[in-house]
């Protein structure tokens, strides 16, 4: 496998938090955690492991916190400890790690689809004839460019991949969001 993106070095991951965190993944174990986020916010929390999920270098746990029924992704190197619970709980029957993935979690989203349209130049936008956005993807070929309509999750991933066209893109719309 090739990176598409700058390739970055893994951020470090403490052992014992690795360790506690697959102990309870795959214990069904509640998992007592201390967690500071990307603002630098500290709490503790006890979560219900689900999912471990690598994205480029990172590495996430798909969890729900105590009291909640939704799922949120924790990135490993920001879990400051972590302990396994001696208490088991019941996996959620109507979880699925590749639905979530597949509904835009990992790519900042809250898995919303949209019907995306845009033209971008056809040097730039060649790719998109071989490896399309959605099943559901059609193109019209213009003079200079393709007219590329697709069904997508709407994500900031995906903002930032339309941004990264810069002027080669244009007339975008998003319809259903």
């Amino acid at each position: 496998m090739v990176s598409t993106s700058q390739p970055l070095l893994p951020p470090k991951i403490d052992p014992i938090v690795f360790d506690q965190v697959s102990n309870a993944l795959y214990g069904n174990q509640w998992l007592e955690v201390d967690y500071k986020n990307a603002t630098g916010k500290q709490t503790s929390t006890r979560v219900m492991p689900l999912g471990l999920a690598q994205q480029g270098p990172r590495m996430y746990l798909v969890c729900r916190f105590d009291g909640y029924d939704n799922e949120r992704s924790l990135a490993l190197h920001r879990i400051l400890s972590a302990r396994a619970s001696t208490l088991t709980f019941e996996r959620p029957k109507d979880f699925n790690l590749k639905q979530y993935d597949d509904d835009g979690h990992f790519g900042y989203g809250d898995g919303q689809r949209v019907r995306l349209s845009f033209r971008i130049e056809k040097e730039a936008g060649l790719h998109l004839l071989e490896s399309p956005l959605s099943a559901d993807q059609t193109v019209v070929e213009l003079e200079d460019a393709y007219e590329i309509t697709a069904t997508v999750v709407d994500s900031a991933i995906l903002e930032w991949w339309l941004r990264g066209f810069g002027e080669s893109i244009s007339g975008i719309i998003y319809v259903g969001r």
